[in-house]
Protein backbone atom coordinates (compact mmCIF):
# COMPACT_ATOMS: atom_id res chain seq x y z
CA UNK A 1 0.00 0.00 0.00
CA UNK A 2 1.45 3.61 -0.75
CA UNK A 3 3.01 5.27 2.19
CA UNK A 4 0.81 8.03 3.55
CA UNK A 5 2.34 10.53 5.66
CA UNK A 6 4.60 8.27 7.48
CA UNK A 7 5.48 10.93 10.43
CA UNK A 8 2.16 11.79 11.22
CA UNK A 9 0.91 8.29 11.40
CA UNK A 10 3.99 7.12 13.54
CA UNK A 11 3.35 10.16 15.97
CA UNK A 12 -0.38 9.42 15.95
CA UNK A 13 0.50 5.80 17.58
CA UNK A 14 2.83 6.97 19.60
CA UNK A 15 0.31 9.37 21.28
CA UNK A 16 -1.96 6.37 21.18
CA UNK A 17 0.15 4.19 22.87
CA UNK A 18 0.73 6.60 25.62
CA UNK A 19 -2.92 6.77 26.33
CA UNK A 20 -3.81 3.61 26.25
CA UNK A 21 -0.50 2.81 28.67
CA UNK A 22 -2.34 4.60 31.40
CA UNK A 23 -5.59 2.74 31.52
CA UNK A 24 -5.69 -0.80 33.08
CA UNK A 25 -7.81 -3.84 31.63
CA UNK A 26 -8.46 -1.70 29.08
CA UNK A 27 -9.66 -3.89 26.14
CA UNK A 28 -8.22 -3.23 22.71
CA UNK A 29 -10.98 -3.65 19.88
CA UNK A 30 -9.45 -4.04 16.30
CA UNK A 31 -10.84 -2.84 12.89
CA UNK A 32 -9.83 -2.95 9.46
CA UNK A 33 -9.20 -0.15 7.04
CA UNK A 34 -9.47 -0.39 3.38
CA UNK A 35 -6.70 0.78 1.33
CA UNK A 36 -6.69 1.44 -2.90
CA UNK A 37 -3.22 1.16 -4.86
CA UNK A 38 -2.31 1.57 -8.21
CA UNK A 39 -0.56 3.37 -10.97
CA UNK A 40 0.51 3.72 -14.74
CA UNK A 41 3.23 4.65 -16.05
CA UNK A 42 4.75 6.13 -19.33
CA UNK A 43 8.13 6.17 -20.15
CA UNK A 44 8.77 7.78 -23.40
CA UNK A 45 12.46 7.72 -25.04
CA UNK A 46 12.37 11.80 -25.59
CA UNK A 47 15.71 12.10 -27.49
CA UNK A 48 19.02 10.54 -28.44
CA UNK A 49 22.25 10.98 -29.50
CA UNK A 50 25.33 8.30 -29.72
CA UNK A 51 26.12 6.86 -26.76
CA UNK A 52 23.51 8.78 -24.46
CA UNK A 53 19.50 9.52 -24.99
CA UNK A 54 17.07 11.72 -22.89
CA UNK A 55 13.35 10.57 -21.05
CA UNK A 56 10.77 11.28 -19.42
CA UNK A 57 8.42 9.98 -17.63
CA UNK A 58 5.06 10.32 -16.07
CA UNK A 59 3.46 8.70 -13.05
CA UNK A 60 -0.47 8.56 -12.62
CA UNK A 61 -1.52 7.64 -9.65
CA UNK A 62 -4.86 5.49 -9.47
CA UNK A 63 -5.23 4.76 -5.82
CA UNK A 64 -5.48 6.72 -2.82
CA UNK A 65 -3.44 9.86 -2.72
CA UNK A 66 0.24 10.28 -2.28
CA UNK A 67 2.20 12.35 0.02
CA UNK A 68 5.42 11.33 -0.87
CA UNK A 69 6.86 8.89 -4.03
CA UNK A 70 9.24 7.01 -5.22
CA UNK A 71 9.36 5.26 -8.77
CA UNK A 72 11.71 2.24 -8.92
CA UNK A 73 13.17 0.48 -12.03
CA UNK A 74 15.51 -1.86 -13.58
CA UNK A 75 16.95 -0.72 -16.90
CA UNK A 76 17.34 -3.74 -19.64
CA UNK A 77 21.08 -2.47 -20.82
CA UNK A 78 23.85 -0.74 -19.47
CA UNK A 79 21.72 2.56 -19.08
CA UNK A 80 23.25 5.39 -16.44
CA UNK A 81 21.26 8.25 -15.30
CA UNK A 82 23.84 11.29 -15.54
CA UNK A 83 21.36 13.89 -14.50
CA UNK A 84 17.69 14.51 -13.54
CA UNK A 85 14.98 16.99 -12.85
CA UNK A 86 11.58 17.32 -11.19
CA UNK A 87 13.33 14.50 -9.08
CA UNK A 88 16.19 12.89 -7.25
CA UNK A 89 17.48 9.64 -8.55
CA UNK A 90 19.96 7.06 -7.09
CA UNK A 91 21.31 4.00 -9.59
CA UNK A 92 23.37 0.88 -8.12
CA UNK A 93 23.67 -1.20 -10.87
CA UNK A 94 20.56 -1.66 -13.33
CA UNK A 95 18.47 -0.77 -9.97
CA UNK A 96 17.05 2.84 -10.14
CA UNK A 97 14.89 4.91 -7.92
CA UNK A 98 13.46 8.32 -8.20
CA UNK A 99 12.10 10.02 -5.29
CA UNK A 100 10.06 13.41 -5.41
CA UNK A 101 11.43 16.66 -5.36
CA UNK A 102 10.37 18.75 -2.10
CA UNK A 103 7.22 20.30 -4.19
CA UNK A 104 5.44 17.70 -6.09
CA UNK A 105 5.71 14.96 -3.35
CA UNK A 106 1.77 14.37 -3.58
CA UNK A 107 -0.17 12.83 -6.31
CA UNK A 108 -4.02 12.91 -5.59
CA UNK A 109 -5.93 10.25 -6.98
CA UNK A 110 -6.06 10.46 -10.50
CA UNK A 111 -3.35 13.14 -10.60
CA UNK A 112 -0.05 12.66 -12.22
CA UNK A 113 3.52 13.77 -11.80
CA UNK A 114 6.05 13.50 -13.74
CA UNK A 115 10.08 14.16 -14.14
CA UNK A 116 13.29 13.20 -16.64
CA UNK A 117 16.58 12.26 -16.98
CA UNK A 118 19.42 11.95 -19.34
CA UNK A 119 21.50 8.76 -19.20
CA UNK A 120 24.51 7.46 -21.21
CA UNK A 121 23.79 3.73 -23.20
CA UNK A 122 26.25 1.65 -25.27
CA UNK A 123 23.41 0.40 -27.29
CA UNK A 124 19.59 1.25 -28.00
CA UNK A 125 17.75 2.38 -24.89
CA UNK A 126 14.39 0.01 -24.25
CA UNK A 127 11.32 0.71 -22.05
CA UNK A 128 11.84 -0.95 -18.48
CA UNK A 129 9.20 -3.73 -17.65
CA UNK A 130 8.23 -3.22 -14.21
CA UNK A 131 8.12 0.10 -12.43
CA UNK A 132 6.91 0.15 -8.67
CA UNK A 133 5.30 2.88 -6.98
CA UNK A 134 6.07 3.24 -3.60
CA UNK A 135 6.23 -0.87 -3.36
CA UNK A 136 3.37 -1.58 -5.71
CA UNK A 137 3.67 -2.84 -8.97
CA UNK A 138 2.46 -0.07 -11.87
CA UNK A 139 -0.73 -2.39 -13.97
CA UNK A 140 -2.49 0.17 -15.02
CA UNK A 141 -5.64 -0.86 -12.62
CA UNK A 142 -6.20 -0.83 -8.78
CA UNK A 143 -6.05 -2.89 -6.29
CA UNK A 144 -8.30 -2.43 -2.27
CA UNK A 145 -6.84 -4.06 0.40
CA UNK A 146 -8.00 -4.72 3.61
CA UNK A 147 -5.68 -4.51 6.51
CA UNK A 148 -5.87 -5.06 10.71
CA UNK A 149 -5.52 -1.73 12.81
CA UNK A 150 -5.86 -3.51 15.85
CA UNK A 151 -3.01 -2.52 18.99
CA UNK A 152 -1.62 -5.48 20.31
CA UNK A 153 -1.28 -5.08 24.48
CA UNK A 154 0.13 -8.35 24.77
CA UNK A 155 2.27 -11.28 22.97
CA UNK A 156 5.17 -9.22 21.92
CA UNK A 157 7.33 -10.41 19.06
CA UNK A 158 10.25 -11.35 21.05
CA UNK A 159 8.30 -14.14 22.21
CA UNK A 160 8.71 -15.89 18.55
CA UNK A 161 10.72 -18.67 17.71
CA UNK A 162 11.00 -19.55 14.03
CA UNK A 163 13.57 -21.66 12.37
CA UNK A 164 15.68 -19.32 10.28
CA UNK A 165 16.94 -19.22 6.93
CA UNK A 166 20.08 -17.04 5.73
CA UNK A 167 20.22 -16.82 2.37
CA UNK A 168 21.71 -14.66 -0.79
CA UNK A 169 19.07 -11.95 -1.76
CA UNK A 170 17.12 -12.47 -4.95
CA UNK A 171 19.02 -11.16 -7.92
CA UNK A 172 21.13 -9.10 -5.53
CA UNK A 173 24.81 -11.02 -4.37
CA UNK A 174 24.93 -7.28 -2.53
CA UNK A 175 22.70 -8.49 0.37
CA UNK A 176 21.91 -11.53 2.56
CA UNK A 177 18.73 -12.25 3.91
CA UNK A 178 17.78 -13.56 7.10
CA UNK A 179 13.95 -14.68 7.44
CA UNK A 180 11.68 -16.67 8.84
CA UNK A 181 11.81 -20.09 6.79
CA UNK A 182 8.31 -20.93 6.50
CA UNK A 183 6.80 -17.16 6.29
CA UNK A 184 3.44 -18.87 6.35
CA UNK A 185 3.17 -19.68 9.80
CA UNK A 186 4.03 -16.54 11.22
CA UNK A 187 0.61 -15.62 10.86
CA UNK A 188 0.75 -12.22 9.62
CA UNK A 189 3.07 -10.00 7.07
CA UNK A 190 6.42 -9.77 7.82
CA UNK A 191 8.37 -6.13 8.56
CA UNK A 192 11.52 -5.48 7.09
CA UNK A 193 14.73 -4.29 8.95
CA UNK A 194 17.80 -3.05 6.75
CA UNK A 195 20.86 -3.72 8.27
CA UNK A 196 24.35 -1.96 8.57
CA UNK A 197 27.27 -3.83 9.28
CA UNK A 198 30.79 -2.72 11.52
CA UNK A 199 33.23 -1.26 9.59
CA UNK A 200 31.16 -1.27 6.97
CA UNK A 201 31.78 -4.29 5.55
CA UNK A 202 30.28 -5.18 2.49
CA UNK A 203 30.86 -7.74 1.58
CA UNK A 204 31.43 -10.03 4.76
CA UNK A 205 28.51 -10.35 7.43
CA UNK A 206 29.92 -13.43 9.54
CA UNK A 207 30.03 -10.91 12.54
CA UNK A 208 26.55 -10.52 12.61
CA UNK A 209 25.13 -13.42 11.46
CA UNK A 210 24.55 -14.66 15.31
CA UNK A 211 22.47 -11.24 16.26
CA UNK A 212 20.44 -10.59 12.89
CA UNK A 213 19.11 -14.57 12.99
CA UNK A 214 18.12 -13.69 16.81
CA UNK A 215 15.87 -10.89 15.02
CA UNK A 216 14.53 -12.55 11.94
CA UNK A 217 13.93 -15.65 14.84
CA UNK A 218 11.33 -12.82 16.21
CA UNK A 219 9.14 -12.31 12.55
CA UNK A 220 11.33 -9.91 10.94
CA UNK A 221 12.62 -9.99 7.49
CA UNK A 222 16.58 -8.50 7.79
CA UNK A 223 17.94 -7.65 4.70
CA UNK A 224 21.89 -7.34 5.57
CA UNK A 225 24.55 -5.80 3.61
CA UNK A 226 27.33 -8.48 2.13
CA UNK A 227 27.32 -11.30 -0.25
CA UNK A 228 25.81 -14.57 1.59
CA UNK A 229 29.23 -16.25 1.08
CA UNK A 230 31.46 -12.91 1.34
CA UNK A 231 32.42 -13.33 -2.19
CA UNK A 232 33.10 -10.31 -4.35
CA UNK A 233 30.22 -7.99 -4.85
CA UNK A 234 31.55 -4.91 -6.46
CA UNK A 235 31.10 -2.70 -3.78
CA UNK A 236 33.69 -1.44 -1.33
CA UNK A 237 33.64 -1.56 2.21
CA UNK A 238 34.99 0.89 5.05
CA UNK A 239 33.08 3.78 4.42
CA UNK A 240 29.61 4.43 4.83
CA UNK A 241 26.82 4.18 1.81
CA UNK A 242 23.75 4.33 3.10
CA UNK A 243 22.40 3.80 -0.38
CA UNK A 244 22.84 0.07 0.84
CA UNK A 245 20.75 0.22 3.13
CA UNK A 246 17.55 2.38 0.99
CA UNK A 247 18.55 -0.19 -1.65
CA UNK A 248 18.11 -2.99 0.46
CA UNK A 249 14.62 -1.50 0.81
CA UNK A 250 13.87 -1.26 -2.14
CA UNK A 251 15.01 -5.18 -3.32
CA UNK A 252 12.21 -5.94 -0.50
CA UNK A 253 10.05 -3.96 -2.31
CA UNK A 254 10.70 -5.76 -5.43
CA UNK A 255 10.77 -9.32 -3.61
CA UNK A 256 7.32 -8.95 -2.37
CA UNK A 257 6.09 -8.34 -5.54
CA UNK A 258 7.79 -10.90 -7.71
CA UNK A 259 5.72 -14.11 -8.19
CA UNK A 260 7.22 -17.05 -7.27
CA UNK A 261 8.96 -15.65 -4.33
CA UNK A 262 9.30 -16.96 -0.67
CA UNK A 263 8.01 -13.45 0.70
CA UNK A 264 5.96 -12.56 -2.42
CA UNK A 265 2.81 -10.62 -0.26
CA UNK A 266 4.18 -11.85 2.44
CA UNK A 267 5.95 -8.07 3.77
CA UNK A 268 4.12 -5.30 5.46
CA UNK A 269 6.02 -2.52 3.50
CA UNK A 270 4.45 0.27 5.91
CA UNK A 271 6.55 -1.55 8.77
CA UNK A 272 10.39 -0.66 7.57
CA UNK A 273 13.23 0.33 10.17
CA UNK A 274 17.05 0.57 9.70
CA UNK A 275 19.91 -0.70 11.81
CA UNK A 276 23.51 -1.06 12.62
CA UNK A 277 26.77 -1.64 14.43
CA UNK A 278 29.36 0.86 14.52
CA UNK A 279 30.16 2.70 11.25
CA UNK A 280 27.03 0.71 9.69
CA UNK A 281 25.29 2.82 12.59
CA UNK A 282 26.23 5.90 10.64
CA UNK A 283 24.48 3.91 7.12
CA UNK A 284 21.37 3.28 9.00
CA UNK A 285 21.28 6.82 10.95
CA UNK A 286 21.28 8.47 6.97
CA UNK A 287 19.44 5.67 5.22
CA UNK A 288 16.85 6.37 8.29
CA UNK A 289 15.71 9.65 6.44
CA UNK A 290 14.13 8.09 3.77
CA UNK A 291 10.34 8.34 3.33
CA UNK A 292 9.73 4.73 3.72
CA UNK A 293 12.20 4.25 7.32
CA UNK A 294 9.27 4.16 10.22
CA UNK A 295 12.41 3.09 12.96
CA UNK A 296 16.08 3.50 13.46
CA UNK A 297 18.32 1.48 15.64
CA UNK A 298 22.50 2.72 15.99
CA UNK A 299 24.32 0.26 18.15
CA UNK A 300 27.50 1.30 19.53
CA UNK A 301 27.92 4.16 16.70
CA UNK A 302 26.89 7.86 15.89
CA UNK A 303 27.86 10.96 14.22
CA UNK A 304 31.09 12.61 14.84
CA UNK A 305 31.75 15.97 16.22
CA UNK A 306 34.43 16.97 13.09
CA UNK A 307 32.42 15.35 10.45
CA UNK A 308 34.08 12.07 9.99
CA UNK A 309 33.24 9.57 7.56
CA UNK A 310 31.59 12.34 5.70
CA UNK A 311 28.39 12.59 7.62
CA UNK A 312 28.06 15.96 10.36
CA UNK A 313 25.73 15.57 13.44
CA UNK A 314 23.32 18.11 11.39
CA UNK A 315 22.16 14.36 9.81
CA UNK A 316 20.41 14.36 13.44
CA UNK A 317 17.90 16.78 12.40
CA UNK A 318 16.86 15.78 9.43
CA UNK A 319 15.26 12.36 11.04
CA UNK A 320 11.95 11.69 11.34
CA UNK A 321 11.31 8.46 13.03
CA UNK A 322 11.96 6.74 16.34
CA UNK A 323 15.27 5.94 17.24
CA UNK A 324 17.12 4.20 19.86
CA UNK A 325 21.71 4.08 21.00
CA UNK A 326 22.87 1.37 22.54
CA UNK A 327 26.46 1.63 23.66
CA UNK A 328 28.12 -0.47 26.01
CA UNK A 329 29.70 1.29 28.48
CA UNK A 330 33.12 3.58 28.48
CA UNK A 331 34.96 0.53 26.93
CA UNK A 332 33.26 1.22 23.89
CA UNK A 333 34.89 3.32 21.63
CA UNK A 334 31.43 4.80 20.17
CA UNK A 335 30.45 5.40 23.84
CA UNK A 336 31.06 9.63 23.69
CA UNK A 337 29.68 9.65 19.95
CA UNK A 338 26.34 7.60 20.92
CA UNK A 339 25.88 9.98 24.23
CA UNK A 340 26.19 12.98 21.89
CA UNK A 341 23.74 11.54 19.61
CA UNK A 342 21.04 11.08 21.56
CA UNK A 343 21.50 14.60 23.50
CA UNK A 344 21.39 16.13 20.23
CA UNK A 345 18.28 14.02 18.21
CA UNK A 346 15.02 15.58 18.39
CA UNK A 347 12.55 13.10 17.51
CA UNK A 348 11.73 10.54 20.23
CA UNK A 349 14.44 8.91 21.30
CA UNK A 350 15.78 6.52 23.77
CA UNK A 351 19.17 5.56 24.79
CA UNK A 352 20.53 2.04 26.10
CA UNK A 353 23.47 1.59 27.78
CA UNK A 354 25.04 -1.71 29.27
CA UNK A 355 28.75 -0.54 30.60
CA UNK A 356 30.07 -4.70 30.24
CA UNK A 357 29.13 -4.56 26.53
CA UNK A 358 32.03 -2.48 25.29
CA UNK A 359 32.14 -1.94 21.77
CA UNK A 360 31.43 -5.56 19.93
CA UNK A 361 28.97 -7.23 22.99
CA UNK A 362 25.70 -6.93 21.87
CA UNK A 363 26.86 -9.14 18.46
CA UNK A 364 29.40 -10.95 19.03
CA UNK A 365 29.58 -10.98 23.27
CA UNK A 366 27.96 -12.41 26.17
CA UNK A 367 25.28 -9.36 26.33
CA UNK A 368 23.74 -10.05 22.67
CA UNK A 369 20.83 -11.68 23.69
CA UNK A 370 20.16 -8.81 26.15
CA UNK A 371 20.56 -6.16 23.55
CA UNK A 372 18.88 -7.86 20.27
CA UNK A 373 15.96 -8.40 23.04
CA UNK A 374 15.82 -4.69 23.36
CA UNK A 375 16.08 -3.89 19.48
CA UNK A 376 13.44 -6.24 19.28
CA UNK A 377 10.78 -4.89 21.97
CA UNK A 378 12.22 -1.24 20.52
CA UNK A 379 11.17 -2.30 17.15
CA UNK A 380 8.25 -3.69 18.15
CA UNK A 381 6.51 -1.42 19.85
CA UNK A 382 7.41 1.67 17.06
CA UNK A 383 6.41 -0.44 14.30
CA UNK A 384 3.42 -2.58 15.86
CA UNK A 385 2.29 -0.12 18.52
CA UNK A 386 2.79 -3.31 21.05
CA UNK A 387 1.90 -2.73 24.58
CA UNK A 388 3.87 -5.86 26.50
CA UNK A 389 7.03 -4.23 24.26
CA UNK A 390 6.10 -0.30 25.20
CA UNK A 391 6.36 -1.40 28.94
CA UNK A 392 9.77 -3.18 28.68
CA UNK A 393 11.28 -0.04 26.42
CA UNK A 394 9.83 3.00 28.63
CA UNK A 395 8.52 2.00 31.84
CA UNK A 396 10.92 2.19 34.95
CA UNK A 397 9.74 -1.61 35.37
CA UNK A 398 11.63 -2.50 32.22
CA UNK A 399 14.48 -2.36 31.04
CA UNK A 400 15.61 0.17 33.27
CA UNK A 401 15.24 -2.32 36.04
CA UNK A 402 17.74 -4.63 34.49
CA UNK A 403 20.97 -4.42 36.40
CA UNK A 404 23.73 -2.99 35.03
CA UNK A 405 21.71 -1.29 32.11
CA UNK A 406 21.05 2.44 32.51
CA UNK A 407 18.28 3.59 29.94
CA UNK A 408 17.26 7.56 29.67
CA UNK A 409 14.39 8.56 26.75
CA UNK A 410 12.65 11.70 25.65
CA UNK A 411 9.81 12.74 23.49
CA UNK A 412 8.07 9.61 24.08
Amino acid sequence: MPRIDTLARRSAAIAAAAALAVTTAALVGSQSAAATTGCRVDYAISSQWPGGFGATVAVTNLGDAVTGWRLSWTFPGDERITQSWNGTHTQSGKQVTVANASWNGGIATGATASFGFNATAGSAPATPAVFTLNGVTCTGSTTTTTTSTTTQPGRPMVENNFAVTREGAYGDNRYTVFRPSNPQVVGGALPVLAFGNGACAHTDNREVTQALTFIASKGFVVVDTGSVDGSPNGVPSGSPIPSLLTGAITWAEREHNRPGSPLAQRLDLTRVATAGHSCGGLEALVAAQDRRVDAAVSLNSGFFADGSFGYSRSELGKLHTPVMFLDGGPSDVAYDNTRANYNLATVPAMLAEHPQAGHVGFITGSQLTEGMTAVVHFLDMVLNNNQTARSYILDPSGLASRSPWAVSRKNF
